[in-house]
């Protein structure tokens, strides 16, 4: 078995008592939550956008399936501010401030004390920072001084998944290592007034969000201290990058602002990519869609999970998880993959023995797959 691209050493099928192990999750919104109502008396009222477009806001926020959106501002209007500098000055406000609250919710799930973490990999998409949004991190949670850290960008939506293959890896060769991922994005900073449809469909679909995951590479612990949850172990990753389709999902820059990309391509492309790698990714383990439990992908939006749905030919309530979170926050990018893991051990509370497959995809266009047994 090839095991180049995982933590685990799996003799046998069983998984190893030192396997990487995903020990706890801790999630952050911004306070300012958002209803369809709300933005569309905004869009009408402040934004003053046309009567056509703001038709085609009303036909898609009534198709969403989405209920509210965490937006991380004081005031609505200042989406409408293209003043970069003080974009960018909102965006390392709210990025901090989630990421730490997301971290420190991790560790304490987790029961892991801040000064144990020895590798922090941050991922974000929405703002650059140098240095990065790690330092930030590193210091407001009191991490060691001499943490390994690294900050992936440029990834979109997919960027969790990655992130957890390099705390992995890191874990591989530090073997009473403690490793925390966090993803997050302030989406509304790179919200863009227009008429086009995919910018309609991006402010319609985009909230605000953190995400953290504490991973160790300790001996096999079943449950936590009331012996009511099992924790999944990581067993391997699986990537797909499509370069032939990166111009249909992608930022691209418009007088210095960063501008959305969505092709209608997208769900196709999505449903093909993650059939692609989740098959890889099962068969190198000797395993097929049937032997997985749990399905924990990316909410990227109502029609990319109907359409992931179809071509992984899934029951109808496979994504249920996935479709609460997409109700609840939208598509917040790279954290929304681990919110949906976070809402699967809490409303379904997965067994001993039970597997799951982490999908998550985005620019590039990439394609990112993990596979867990709890």
């Amino acid at each position: 078995m090839d095991q180049s691209r995982t933590g685990a050493s799996i003799p046998g099928g069983a998984i190893a008592d030192r396997a990487v192990t995903i020990e706890g999750i801790g999630t952050s919104l911004p306070p300012f939550l958002l209803t369809h109502a709300h933005a569309l008396e905004f869009a009408r009222e402040r934004a003053k956008v046309s009567e056509e477009t703001l038709s085609a806001y009303e036909r898609m926020m009534a198709g969403s399936d989405i209920d509210t959106r965490a937006i991380a501002l004081d005031d609505f209007a200042e989406t409408l501010d293209r003043d970069h500098d003080r974009i960018l000055a909102r965006f390392e406000r709210w990025a901090v401030a989630l990421s730490v609250q997301a971290v420190e919710r991790s560790l304490e799930s987790s029961g892991v004390p801040a000064e144990e973490v020895d590798f922090l990999a941050v991922t974000t998409c929405t703002g650059y920072l140098c240095p990065g949004l790690s330092s930030y991190v590193a210091e407001r949670c009191r991490l060691r001084p001499n943490v390994s850290r690294v900050d992936i960008v440029g990834m979109g939506c997919g960027a969790a998944v990655p992130a957890l293959e390099q705390a992995s890896q890191y874990l591989a060769s530090h073997s009473d290592g403690t490793a925390v991922v966090v993803s997050t994005e302030i989406c509304s900073a790179a919200m863009f007034p227009g008429d086009a449809i995919d910018l309609i469909v991006s402010n319609t679909i985009f909230g605000d969000g953190s995400a953290a995951a504490v991973l160790r590479r300790s001996p096999r612990r079943d449950a936590d201290a009331n012996g009511s949850r099992c924790r999944p172990q990581v067993l391997g990753f699986e990537s797909l990058l499509v370069p032939e389709w990166r111009d249909g999902l992608r930022f691209r820059t418009e007088g210095g602002h960063l501008r959305n990309v969505l092709s209608r391509q997208v769900p196709s492309r999505a449903g093909e990519a993650c059939r692609a790698i989740a098959d890889s990714l099962l068969a190198r383990h000797g395993l097929g869609r049937s032997d997985v439990d749990y399905w924990v992908i990316h909410a990227g939006g109502k029609a990319v999970l109907n359409a992931i749905q179809r071509a992984l030919e899934l029951p109808a309530n496979a994504l249920d998880a996935s479709r609460s979170v997409m109700r609840r926050c939208g598509n917040m990018s790279s954290p929304t993959v681990l919110f949906v893991l976070d809402e699967t051990h809490r409303e379904k509370r997965p067994l001993k023995g039970e597997r799951a497959v982490l999908s998550s995809f985005g620019a590039g266009f990439a394609a990112h797959a993990a596979l867990l047994e709890y």
